[in-house]
């Protein structure tokens, strides 16, 4: 999408354009839903808008209750769910007035006030967070002939030029499509005889010489098997550490083995009391961000497989979940 295209997709959909039937001045502070008052003609309600412009797309939007009436969400897709975003709006009572932010499914998010204008209709100061060269955005939110208009600004050697937005007309048959995610990257399968095994990662680190932690699951469909040792190319030598505590005594030992119970599984987690200890490890040994480990079992015998290089090893093994 071309930039300016980018742009009008971009702040027509973070602030679909809001209509007041009230005057210029906040409804006085309040807690819960007296203080949306503005917001309760769209509360319920979808819309499709279409963008104007030589590159226009179609924006469907949905407005509801958040947090029991306490904040306003909505939940906008293009283009039939290329792309999404979805706002919360919160009364400010520091200020008297509207605060929001903006996440999106596209990496990035936006933070801003909105104030009323004299006539019904929003002005709104937005701040974009994650998108290289774009960091201010004003928008005018109005109602004409019914229909609703959002009209944004971007700052351009001092001045605002108006961009792009859209037109906002209510569609009760239109439904808001969030993109799917994406399929997680799984690992390559690894198994011998009746075992297999997964969340296979390493904490990766750029200096030469250190001990670094691995982990992985051994799921076992057969009878019971050991692990008995474990080398690398990319370290010195692999121990079985286990965390020994006994009392407030609390020190690290290397097992000879671990057992994989028939019909059960080894888990080595983050966390937990075991992980393998790659001693001098070289990072220089690794190849696209893996390296390869053999593990030997008692009775399965012997297996070469990847393990994946992680920064935050908890956070990898919880993303296997």
């Amino acid at each position: 999408m071309r930039h300016l295209s980018f742009l009008a997709v971009l702040v027509g959909l973070l602030w679909p354009s809001v209509i007041l039937a009230q005057p210029a001045d906040l409804p006085a502070a309040t807690s819960g839903r007296d203080a949306y008052a503005p917001f309760e003609p769209l509360i319920g309600r979808t819309y499709r808008g279409t963008g104007i412009g030589p590159n226009a797309v179609e924006d469907i939007q949905h407005w509801e209750w958040a947090i029991g009436g306490h904040a306003v969400r909505v939940t906008h897709s293009v283009n039939g769910g290329a792309y999404a975003g979805e706002t919360l709006i919160f009364r400010d009572k520091e200020t008297d007035g509207y605060i929001f932010h903006y996440f999106t499914t596209g990496g990035f998010h936006t933070t801003g006030t909105m104030r009323p204008v004299v006539g019904g209709g929003f002005e709104i100061d937005e701040t974009v967070h994650g998108v290289e060269g774009l960091e201010r955005i004003r928008s005018v939110m109005t109602t004409v002939d019914g229909v609703r208009q959002a009209r944004a600004s971007i700052e351009r050697d001092g001045q605002w030029v108006q961009t792009g937005g859209f037109d906002y007309r209510e569609d009760p048959a239109a439904t808001v499509l969030m993109p799917p995610l994406p399929a997680r990257a799984l690992e390559d399968r690894a198994g011998i005889g009746g075992l297999v095994l997964s969340r296979r990662i390493v904490r990766g680190v750029d200096t030469a010489g250190e001990s670094v932690a691995g982990y992985l699951a051994v799921a076992n469909g057969g009878a019971a098997d050991a692990l008995i040792g474990v080398s690398c190319t990319c370290a010195e030598r692999v121990e079985l550490h286990r965390i020994y505590r006994e009392g407030d005594e609390v020190d690290m030992v290397t097992d000879p083995t671990w057992g994989v119970p028939g019909a059960g599984a080894l888990e080595v987690r983050p966390g937990s009391d075991l992980h393998l200890m790659l001693i001098g490890y070289d990072p220089a040994r690794a190849m696209d961000g893996k390296v390869s480990v053999t593990l030997r079992f008692r009775d399965a015998g012997e297996l070469t497989t990847d393990f994946r290089l992680v920064e935050d090893t908890r956070a990898a093994w919880a993303a296997f979940d």
